[in-house]
Formats: structure tokens, sequence, C-alpha cells
């Protein structure tokens, strides 16, 4: 973006092909939905990050008042404050000892300029919701101290999965693509049901969500746990607002819930909440009218089903 002569560029793409950790780094997350809250907490707890965490604005300036951190990531669209009132007004804590604080928007919408405009609203940086491995470190490594930013080789020499080349990475350990022992052929009808199958066959990409939830198979699934287990609450929230017509609020709980139905790769449910989150936000009544009962039916469905 010409922002890095090509030296520092080099330097930066060598940079971003070493593994690193942050420890002694503490951020606060602030999210309206738990679960994009336990995801935060879990891919930044891989860096050795101390993540506290909060379900509002106006709780995450309570913490600000009481904890000093070194990082926020902040909700853009959230009910009652929302990210920009919440940013502002963490800003003026203390005296302005929040001035320069790197706080980082978490938004599920990246149109075109997205940056310029996060940072017009006094942004650092923004981070895409659910939130990519290599998008979270290039920002990780932008903006906190060089001395936070811990870079270590593997003992075992090995390279790591980000120098892989891409079609090694998308194939887990025990695929039978990936070199290795040969084993007699299983006849197809002997081959073990995968837990998946029926996700997969209610048009959920089980590897997109196991990729946003850094692999960790067991995470994957307390984020499916927690999909269906909210899933009555949710759907309660949602019809409420419509029956009220409150098209602001209608919006951000299904921009909501497109970002959690991306985190577990339910993408054709994300791109509906998406439909609905922009009928909501241009006022387009009937749009949502024609659609919402869809929604609602969908993620019942896909809550069974999980």
């Amino acid at each position: 973006n010409g922002e890095m002569g090509e030296r520092g560029f080099a330097e930066d793409q060598a940079a971003g092909r070493k593994p690193f950790t942050c420890i002694g780094v503490r951020a606060l997350a602030v999210d309206d939905e738990e679960m994009n809250l336990m995801v935060a907490k879990g891919v930044l707890g891989n860096y050795g990050i101390e993540v506290d965490t909060c379900l509002s604005g106006k709780e995450a300036i309570a913490q600000c008042g009481t904890t000093a951190y070194d990082i926020i990531f902040l909700d853009h669209m959230m009910p009652g404050f929302d990210g920009v009132e919440t940013l502002k007004r963490i800003r003026e804590l203390r005296n302005g000892m929040y001035q320069d604080l790197p706080v980082i928007a978490l938004t599920a919408n990246t149109v075109s300029g997205a940056r310029e405009m996060f940072r017009n609203e006094g942004f650092t940086e923004f981070v895409p919701k659910p939130i990519e491995r290599m998008v979270l470190e290039r920002v990780l490594r932008k903006v906190l101290p060089k001395g936070c930013i811990q870079y270590s080789v593997p003992a075992n020499g090995e390279m790591p999965v980000e120098e892989l080349p891409e079609a090694a990475q998308s194939l887990p350990a025990d695929s039978p693509e990936q070199p290795g022992p040969a084993e007699p052929p299983v006849r197809q009808a002997d081959a073990p049901a995968s837990p998946y199958d029926q996700l997969a066959q209610s048009g959920v990409n089980v590897d997109v969500g196991l990729d946003y939830c850094a692999g960790d198979e067991d995470f994957y699934r307390e984020m499916l746990r927690l999909f269906s287990a909210q899933g009555e609450e949710k759907r309660t929230e949602i019809a409420a607002l419509y029956e009220s017509a409150n098209w602001t609020d209608y919006a951000i709980k299904v921009h909501a819930l497109k970002s959690t139905s991306l985190t577990i790769g339910a993408e054709a449910l994300s791109a509906q909440a998406k439909e609905l989150e922009l009928a909501g936000k241009r006022g387009d009544v009937d749009f949502i009218r024609a659609h919402h009962h869809a929604l609602l039916g969908a993620h019942e469905e896909l809550c069974a089903q999980i």
C-alpha cells in the first residue's frame, strides 16, 4: 500500500514466517457475543497473551478504568454503546492515558476502504471476524512494541505450517494423501463414519470451522456445543426485535449471527444473516419480512443437527 519500502516489506515477509509469542502482553476483548469472546480468548491465548473479556461497551469502559491493558480488541457493532462510542470514552479515561493504546476493531464487515474508515474513527487497526490467524499475526507485529514479539524456532527444525505448500496446509495430519507408511486399502463400506458427516450434509463446511478454531478439534466441538445451546435464546432475541420493528438492533443481532455461524463453518446460514443485516441497515422492511422466518427456521434446524 506504499507505506513500506522494499527492504521493510521483505523483512516483514520473513518475520511473518516465524512463530512468535507475546508473553507478558495483557489484552481486553470486547464483544456482545460469548462465542466470539471464547474464540478471541482461545486464539490470542495461543500467543501467550493474557486475555480479559467483556460483553458490553459499558463494562469495557469500567474495566479499563481499573486495569491497564497493552492492547484492546473491540467489537465495532454492539447494542448500547457501540465500538466507536466505547473507544471514544476509553481514550478519555485517566486523563488520556489510553490515547496511544492499540485498539483493534473486530468486525464482520470488511468492505473496501475499511482500514481508512476505522482509522478515521480512532481505531489503530482492524481484524475481520471470525479471526484469521495470519491477519491477526500481521496486526500484532504491526501495533505491539517490538519487545513484545518474541520469535522462536522449533527445536526440531521443522518448517512452520505457514511455510508449507498451500495444498499440504489444507490436509489433516492423518490424511491418506500425506506421505506415510503404506496400509492395506479399506473398503468404503468398512470406513468409519465421520462424526461431522451429518453436519456436512446440512451444509456446514467443517474444514472452515476447524480453521477458525485454530485446527483444534476439541475447541471446534465446544463452539458447536455453545452455538446449539444458545440457539433458542438467540432466536428469541431476534424474533422480539422483529416483532417490535426495532430494525437497528435487529441488524446488530443478525450481524452477530452472521459471524458466529461462519465461525462453525455454517456458510449458508451466515450468508442469510448477512442479507438480513444489510436489509436492516437500509431499512428494507419488505425484504426482512420476506426472509426473517426462513432464517430462524434454518438456524433452528442447524442447532438440531448439531
